[in-house]
């Protein structure tokens, strides 16, 4: 690795949600075997992610909940998620998640998402870190 470092890391933990995405940093973590894990997977900006039409358009459809959505979608993006909350019932929520599946055009749309809002928590991006 270009710092020096002897030993790959097995997992990298970035802000990562619908709405936030660093696609060269995971291209370079799934050519390494490096599992990501996002932070912070149902944001905390400005829009919450939550109140997407999008998102609860899916979520209605699938007759689920928003927050489970946009979960699996990072899901079968490949990310590990750690979802937080202080509610017994959105903790079960937010671990079904294999209940369901996103088809090929709903992820495509999610996707979209990123691109569309660029919006995080308000971390420095990895990009400008040296």
């Amino acid at each position: 690795m270009k710092d020096g470092a002897k030993v790959l890391p097995m997992v990298n933990q970035i802000e990562a949600s619908l709405y936030k995405s660093w696609d060269n940093i995971k291209a370079y973590c799934d050519k390494k075997g490096i599992k990501l894990m996002a932070y912070s997977p149902l944001g905390l900006g400005k829009e919450s992610l939550l109140n997407d039409p999008l998102v609860n358009s899916i979520a209605n459809e699938k007759g689920v909940a928003a927050s489970q959505v946009a979960l699996r979608y990072l899901i079968q993006q490949g990310y590990a998620v750690l979802p937080m909350s202080s509610s017994e019932e959105r903790l079960k929520k937010n671990l079904d998640l294999f209940s369901f599946a996103l088809n090929e055009d709903e992820m495509k749309k999610l996707a979209e998402l990123s691109s569309a809002k660029d919006e995080g928590i308000g971390l420095p991006s990895p990009y400008d870190i040296l």
